[in-house]
């Protein structure tokens, strides 16, 4: 039984820690994304001044906006990002914590020795992991929210002073 409770164990272990690597990639992956993305619209934006024929301070104008706008969504992309890795490493804890629970949930099913034990052992598992996903779920909210609050600030912050550049350009 101890062996068995070890393998399983050491298998969640692996499980866990193998997602975790793959959402730190998918993070990763995203990221780099976002890089190209941003290089492109800036070439389309020097493309687009060009097409419309702006010259001088209307295009320098223009081309600083948009540049601002694209660090704006650059920063708030890089907010979101590391909170989307800090959500999905908490999830990966959180979820190892709950499948060790169940773990030894399952250890103390094997010991029952009669049907009155094996219900009320049941039942205890089953409040038990109800009430578990309930907390997480609400930490992983609370979490998002602060995640979401920090990018809105990170996008004021950024977007505000372009904002009134363009209108005293204006």
């Amino acid at each position: 039984m101890a062996e068995t409770r070890k393998n399983t164990s050491e298998t969640v272990n692996e499980t866990v820690e193998a997602g975790r690597e793959t959402v730190e990639t998918a993070a990763d992956v995203v990221q780099e994304a976002a890089v190209v993305g941003l290089d492109g619209i800036r070439r389309a934006t020097d493309q687009f001044t060009r097409a419309l024929g702006l010259t001088g301070q209307e295009s320098e104008a223009l081309t600083r906006q948009a540049s601002e706008n694209l660090g704006a969504l650059a920063e708030t992309s890089t907010v979101l990002m590391r909170g989307m890795q800090d959500v999905s490493r908490e999830w990966l804890t959180l979820s190892q914590h709950g499948l060790q629970k169940n773990i030894d949930g399952l250890t103390q099913l094997a010991r029952c020795r009669s049907m009155q034990d094996l219900v009320a052992i049941q039942s205890e598992l089953l409040r038990n992991n109800w009430h578990y996903m309930i907390d997480v779920s609400r930490q992983l909210a609370e979490h998002s929210i602060e995640i979401a609050n920090e990018a809105a600030q990170t996008i004021s912050s950024e977007t505000k002073p372009a904002a009134n550049r363009a209108r005293k350009a204006a």
